[in-house]
């Protein structure tokens, strides 16, 4: 995917030289793996040669004798011995620039072939009509050209210089042993096959290129390559990537229209709108809001944005895996949330997408516990009566989703804090609030149903301050919620807790319950959990 790139403080713009590519296309990439394979070519070709000769030489029948064996297939062999280990030192030595070792590659494969040539055309049962079965060298020049890539003149002159090395060395044969040059017809059953081999082998090779170059493009966003998909929701994909000049590991997210919202596909004010949000979050200074470093259209119309990779888990995997957590715990978490909201909501950014999916619990540089609030503002993408703002659709997750968001109304910040108010309710029971048989149920309950205190539902003891902020978060009445996550986080301070999550806590329950983020052996995978709409 070819793309347009946009970062967080400049204007977007195509992406162009970020990429080296050879003279045929390919990246730097696919260039290195290409000299690599190059090198253990020719390696294999060297150890093939001596594998079949010898094969040959140790099963011919006892009233054959050795000596019979003509000097030029000795010649073929050496020459094709020493021709394949020089190629593989000087393309793994890489003393030679990628193109440059590819293009001598290309002379290698002739020369090679014609290695090959004479080895098999020594023979006076050929000259005398005799089949040999299928043609080594045809092999050979197949194989190459399906495996070394270049461009398709370079391919098709090498291929068929290699191909014309049969007839060559045929010809040097009989006349270096005074033979008569066998009859026509043994020219075209001999050489024909090799050449219409060939020719199907340079083609092929365009099909499998093609397909290469078109992945490489794919596996690429902007700065940034595409290592592994980390996981897909109704919102996308997310994927570990990493930046191709830093090596900074991201996490790229792409988002098509459909699932953004947009069934009429993109539009410059969609894009206008998209870049704005995207900028937008990118003003974002808390620490506990994730970092955005690039964004982006692609040719096919996905968004995708280009973020901090974060070595922990989200909060629904926290309660899923390993149960509701302890009142000081929590209160660490919904504290550190609503340092994050306090500031986009300052903005005017609400977020329309709280819940424990898109909360991650890390260990950020030498801090246990440190919260990240992910995708704010990428809830959905559509249009007002000025064309760029306010969603003309319910969107959201019906678990956590604010009644006046489930009737469609206009929402404004304290729709993030009845989500958050669901979080810590998800936090301290290890229950969802309302937990309805169907997405439509659970909106419907959140709309006139009055829920259940979370201290009923679970067995770990809930102050009751604590209890008391959870359900005024979770008021059907906006008035009647903390006026903002300031207030909110100032309310938790005051609860009356047992003992502090400190970091002493914290480091010690990721060592004994997620080792391999502490450990730093392979980062946590950020996950994309489906995405529940009601439209």
């Amino acid at each position: 995917m070819n793309a347009v790139i946009c970062n967080t403080d400049r204007v977007c713009v195509p992406r162009a030289g970020n990429t080296r590519t050879s003279s045929f296309g390919l990246p730097s990439e696919m260039l290195e793996r290409a000299v690599t394979r190059l090198g253990w070519l020719g390696l294999l070709y060297a150890t093939t040669l001596h594998l079949i000769h010898w094969t040959r030489i140790y099963s011919l029948p006892a009233r054959i004798p050795v000596q019979t064996v003509p000097a030029l297939v000795y010649v073929g062999l050496a020459g094709g011995t020493l021709l394949g280990l020089a190629i593989c030192v000087l393309a793994w030595s890489r003393r030679i620039p990628d193109s440059a070792m590819l293009d001598a590659g290309l002379v290698f494969e002739v020369l090679a072939a014609f290695c090959v040539a004479v080895m098999e055309n020594s023979n006076p049962l050929i000259a005398q009509g005799w089949v040999r079965g299928v043609s080594a060298l045809a092999l050979w020049t197949a194989f190459f050209t399906l495996v070394v890539p270049s461009s398709l003149g370079k391919t098709s002159i090498a291929a068929l210089a290699s191909a014309l090395m049969g007839p060559l060395a045929l010809l040097i044969y009989t006349g270096f042993y005074g033979n008569p040059l066998p009859e026509a017809g043994i020219w075209v059953s001999l050489f024909v096959p090799d050449f219409l081999c060939v020719i199907w082998a340079i083609v092929l090779s365009r099909f499998i290129y093609g397909m290469g170059r078109d992945l490489g493009k794919a596996r690429r966003m902007g700065y940034y390559e595409l290592i592994e998909p980390l996981g897909r929701g109704g919102m996308g994909e997310v994927w570990r990537a990493k930046h191709r000049m830093l090596a900074r590991p991201a996490a790229i997210k792409l988002i098509s229209p459909e699932a953004a919202g947009l069934r009429g596909g993109l539009t410059s004010t969609v894009i206008r709108r998209f870049e704005q949000e995207a900028q937008l979050t990118a003003t974002l200074q808390s620490q506990h809001s994730i970092q955005l470093y690039d964004f982006g259209v692609t040719d096919d119309g996905a968004f995708y944005y280009a973020m901090e990779y974060l070595n922990g888990l989200d909060l629904e995997t926290l309660v899923e895996k390993y149960g509701p957590i302890p009142a000081e715990r929590a209160v660490h978490f919904m504290m550190q949330i609503s340092n994050s909201l306090e500031e986009a909501h300052q903005i005017g950014l609400v977020h329309r997408d709280i819940k424990p999916a898109n909360i991650f619990t890390s260990i950020y540089g030498m801090q246990y516990d440190f919260i990240k609030v992910l995708d704010f503002g990428l809830a959905k993408f559509s249009h007002d009566q000025n064309g760029l703002t306010v969603a003309d659709a319910v969107s959201g997750t019906p678990a956590f989703m604010s009644p006046e968001a489930a009737l469609g109304e206009s929402v404004d910040a304290r729709a993030d804090i009845y989500a958050l108010g669901a979080v810590g309710y998800w936090l301290l029971a290890g229950r969802l609030v309302f937990e309805g048989e169907t997405p439509y149920a659970t909106v419907l309950e959140h709309i006139a149903k009055t829920p259940v205190p979370p201290s009923r539902r679970t067995e770990l003891e809930i102050p009751q301050a604590l209890e008391r902020i959870i359900m005024m978060c979770l008021e059907k009445d906006p008035t009647r919620r903390p006026a903002s996550a300031r207030e909110l986080a100032r309310m938790l301070r005051e609860v009356d807790l047992r003992s502090e999550w400190d970091q002493s806590k914290a480091q010690r329950w990721w060592h004994v319950h997620h080792p391999e983020a502490t450990g730093r052996r392979q980062p946590v995978q950020i996950e994309a959990p489906p995405r529940m709409e009601v439209a």
